[in-house]
């Protein structure tokens, strides 16, 4: 489907000629009707012998309301230029076709209305021949020059074979799983409640959809829709359509709103970085931290120019920059925009979105700021995903690049060329950055070493607690603990981790504590130190107590008991042949046996009931089947 756009100087025929083309009027308020002036958006469309439905946005035509053309021109797939014969090219066709070339609007068709009025065939030669030369600059380049009359019908034919032609060269909007419908026009039906229209890009919608009102993120669903007058199920990308809301009244929407799928809204922020460019004829430079008015889709805001790298930028130049908005706004990677001054007022360039979710930039990091849009400014699929991993570190697949004009399976496709390259990371539903990457490595690393050093006789860090020191995505950290450990960097033992070459060492001082720890359980006979006495026996003993259990010179029992390992294992046995040889063992006879109080035998007990070795039959312990 096709929306084409009128533009072009006040009373040269615009709505006639859409009217002309179509049958219906689109002058709808009372004041457009009294006055004989359009003052806002027009709406209407009409067949071509093809089957195909165009729909044209007509626009004001006076200088005082240009702030109402440029959010009709901003969702058009091709431009209707209306020039009159007598009048030929005028202040306001000058300035509408400097915001169609700043909108990127690259189709067009040039109408030269009224010749009716004109006798004389070379006058008629001389308007056509300064229109192609003005327009020779701009992206209406090779625009065909049709002369029409509404009066008696002229050129009629031939301009809706042009606009045919057009349809058939205008590549059609796709549908990248994204829809958005930026309002631009709210009105009550009765009996039915609260409806918007607008062109609606990047995917389709259907009946019964659940959506969010952008910025102030209101819910709503779609009762209806409709798409030229009729009801359809699924309104198509690049098609006119007029949404019927449920949940939402017409006082709680605005022009300049965007209708998305719940859960597929772009994130709205008030800082965007962009690419300026400045019109030709400009009175004075443009200087950072000017305010401008700014639009965006269907909005106008006021926002402030930051400029990143200059000071001002001259007539016709061109610089990056950041927009810092009065308001939230959802805009995407690629959209154009028009800056506009309030006084004098006058359109004085536009631009591109290349970081719709910009932060504010410090001075001492404007080269990096500057050399990341730069890469992007060619909106090259590989550059943005590239700089995009530059800027975050790491970003979820569903996340990256959400607010930009590729779809989802483009972006996968894209990640998974770039992969194959060596040129970033996929750790399970995330994607990295390469540097980023290697940075985490090395900073894993440097913990492990910083921890070995500060506590030489661990074995390295739980994998919980090195991961809270790192502070990353659970999936990023578990695919970096693979990869180092692939390489053999690091050891993983059961949760903990530790550079492969560590290994827990005593100092000579520690030696002789361990041998000083041994001693006293070889003289505790059967009342061994636990581990609280051993503490306060030997001061700063508590890492040579965990070392030694580690080293297996140690078991620390329930409660705190400690026994030597050896010593351990020796009663272990025995209390195995007694049990094979009287069937149960109790805790009377263990104390008998090994000379213990409860305090020992029923924590010894316990530990034996957890190795399997025996377990519990009322106040007595069995061998365990096994």
């Amino acid at each position: 489907m096709l929306t084409i756009g009128t533009a072009g100087h006040i009373d040269h025929g615009k709505s006639s000629l859409v009217y002309a083309l179509t049958a219906i009027d689109p002058d709808r308020l009372p004041e457009e009707k009294r006055r004989g002036m359009t003052i806002d958006l027009g709406f209407a469309w009409f067949e071509l012998a093809s089957g195909e439905t165009v729909g044209i946005v007509d626009v004001p035509g006076h200088k005082h309301f240009v702030r109402n053309v440029i959010p009709g021109l901003g969702g058009i797939d091709a431009a209707l230029l209306v020039v009159a014969a007598d009048d030929g090219w005028m202040p306001q066709t000058e300035e509408h076709v400097q915001i169609i070339d700043l909108l990127g609007i690259k189709n067009g068709i040039v109408a030269l209305t009224k010749v009716d009025l004109i006798d004389d065939p070379d006058w008629l030669e001389l308007v056509e021949k300064d229109i192609g030369h003005r327009i020779d600059s701009s992206s209406l380049r090779g625009a065909p020059i049709i002369r029409v009359s509404t009066k008696d019908g002229r050129g009629l034919d031939e301009l809706k074979e042009a606009i045919g032609r057009l349809v058939a060269e205008v590549t059609a909007r796709r549908d990248i799983g994204k829809p958005r419908l930026p309002v631009d026009r709210v009105f009550t039906m009765k009996g039915s409640g609260a409806v918007v229209t607008g062109t609606l890009s990047g995917g389709s919608f259907s009946s019964g959809d659940e959506v969010t009102i952008s910025p102030k993120n209101r819910p709503a669903h779609l009762r209806s829709i409709e798409s030229y007058k009729q009801r359809v199920d699924v309104a198509q990308p690049g098609s006119r359509v007029a949404l019927n809301l449920v949940g939402a009244k017409k006082e709680d929407i605005e022009r300049g709103e965007i209708i998305f799928i719940r859960g597929k809204e772009t994130r709205a922020t008030r800082l965007i970085d962009v690419q300026l460019r400045l019109l030709p004829r400009l009175d004075s430079p443009l200087k950072s931290n000017t305010e401008l008015v700014v639009f965006l889709e269907t909005r106008e805001l006021l926002g402030k120019v930051i400029l990143l790298g200059t000071k001002t930028i001259p007539a016709a130049g061109s610089a990056l920059a950041q927009l810092r908005l009065g308001q939230d706004v959802a805009t995407y990677i690629g959209q154009h925009f028009i800056l506009r001054r309030q006084s004098p007022v006058q359109t004085i360039g536009g631009g591109v979105v290349l970081d719709p979710l910009a932060s504010r930039h410090r001075l001492k990091d404007s080269a990096k700021v500057l050399a990341f849009l730069e890469r992007r400014i060619s909106l090259e699929l590989a550059e943005l995903i590239l700089s995009e991993l530059e800027k975050n570190g790491y970003v979820t697949g569903r996340e990256l690049l959400s607010a930009s004009g590729y779809s989802s399976a483009e972006i996968a496709s894209g990640v998974s060329r770039l992969k194959g390259q060596n040129r970033l990371v996929v750790a399970g539903s995330y994607v990295i950055d390469t540097n980023y990457w290697q940075q985490q490595a090395e900073a894993m690393l440097e913990v492990l070493t910083k921890e070995h050093s500060l506590h030489p006789l661990n074995r390295g860090l739980s994998l919980a607690e090195l991961n809270s020191r790192l502070a990353l995505p659970r999936e990023v950290f578990t695919e970096l603990v693979t990869a180092l450990a692939g390489s053999g960097r690091i050891v993983r033992r059961e949760d903990v981790i530790a550079l492969s070459a560590h290994r827990p060492r005593l100092s000579p001082e520690q030696e002789k504590l361990v041998t000083r720890i041994l001693t006293l359980f070889s003289k505790g006979g059967t009342s061994p130190p636990t581990r609280k006495e051993l503490w306060a026996q030997i001061p700063g003993s508590e890492a040579l107590v965990g070392f030694m259990c580690r080293q297996n010179m140690l078991l620390e029992l329930p409660d705190g008991i400690l026994l030597e390992s050896k010593h351990y294992e020796a009663i272990k046995k025995e209390i195995i042949g007694f049990l094979e040889r009287n069937g149960s063992i109790s805790i009377q006879q263990v104390n008998s046996l090994f000379g213990f109080s409860r305090k020992y035998s029923i924590p010894l007990l316990t530990q034996l009931d957890k190795e399997g070795i025996t377990r519990r039959k009322e106040n007595v312990r069995i061998l365990a089947e096994r």
